[in-house]
């Protein structure tokens, strides 16, 4: 919910005017030039920061995987769970950080066309997060229930 306040925030400011009216252009330019190197290094770094949560929360669930399978069907089915929990514990936070991402990205080229990208880009990364949030819960319940 709080990309899409974000969003309409980015909107309303834009429909409105953003205030660099009563700027100089000059100051505009270099305040833009100045500005977009530092953001697409910061993007690009929160995008790697996403791809390493994602790619770790894998191979960990991977390792934990393999080591249950010694283990008797009870507790494997019990370990399975937590092992979803955790992977899907991982992959919401890198939606998390891919939002961001998008909310700096947008900052650079701050159209009515890029806004509504964005705009369709977080509701569906919202309703992701929702849905993995919602299968966090189930198996949390389910993980007290067999303990």
């Amino acid at each position: 919910m709080d990309g899409i306040v974000i969003v309409a925030i980015a909107q309303e400011g834009l429909l409105r005017g953003t205030g660099t009216e009563n700027q100089s252009p000059l100051v505009s330019e270099v305040t833009e030039s100045f500005l977009v190197p530092y953001i697409n290094y910061l993007t690009f770094g929160i995008d790697i920061a996403a791809g390493l949560i994602i790619g770790l929360s894998a191979i960990f669930a991977l390792i934990s995987f393999i080591k249950i399978l010694i283990k008797p069907i009870k507790e494997q089915t019990q370990s399975k769970e937590t092992i979803r929990l955790n992977l899907t514990r991982g992959m919401l936070l890198a939606l998390d950080f891919e939002i961001g991402s998008d909310i700096l990205k947008t900052i650079l080229l701050p159209s009515v066309r890029e806004l509504t990208i964005l705009a369709a880009i977080v509701g569906i990364r919202i309703v992701l997060s929702w849905s993995l949030s919602k299968e966090i819960e189930r198996h949390s319940t389910v993980i007290k229930e067999e303990t």
